[in-house]
């Protein structure tokens, strides 16, 4: 999880140098969504958690990651 952390700061820190401001917002909204989701799973509903997974899985399938 580290590396991942490491590799979205330092892309953010780009973003920001490049005038892409955003990136913070954006940012900020897929946390809030991925800790929405794990709040639903603990409290017993799956469906947003599936969802998000699920959605996850096909932008990384149809836009692949470069690295």
């Amino acid at each position: 999880m580290e590396f991942w952390l490491r590799v979205t700061r330092s892309r953010i820190a780009k973003d920001v140098k490049a005038g892409r401001g955003d990136v913070y917002a954006g940012f900020t909204l897929v946390c809030r969504l991925f800790m929405a989701a794990m709040d639903k799973r603990a409290a017993g509903d799956r469906r947003l958690w599936d969802d998000l997974l699920r959605y996850a899985q096909q932008v990384v399938d149809a836009h692949p990651p470069r690295h």
